[in-house]
């Protein structure tokens, strides 16, 4: 594993890589931490990948819901500090 893909999974909740395993294209909502408070730019960046659900400039975070695997994607992005999985939106059980 190189090293840009270490960091890339440190910026992973572990739950996240453990549903990837089972399905890449189950439904999640994620908490987005952001390294700044989210400016515009990065809002509609994040939007061309996932559904913004909300955001708290304040905190530094977004919530959004989206495919498992396209918030592994975000994960490269430069602005984005941690991807917590909030919520399973599809029962696994029926991804098996």
């Amino acid at each position: 594993m190189s090293s840009t893909e270490e960091k890339v999974l440190e910026k992973l909740d572990y739950r996240i890589l453990e549903i990837n395993n089972i399905s890449r294209s189950a439904d999640v909502s994620c908490i987005i931490i952001t390294n700044r408070p989210p400016a515009s730019e990065i809002i509609e960046d994040i939007k061309k990948t996932v559904n913004v659900l909300s955001v708290f400039s304040f905190l530094s975070t977004i919530k959004a819901k989206g495919k498992v695997k396209d918030f592994i994607e975000l994960a490269n992005k430069d602005y984005v500090k941690f991807i917590m999985l909030d919520e399973v939106l599809v029962k696994l059980e029926e991804l098996m």
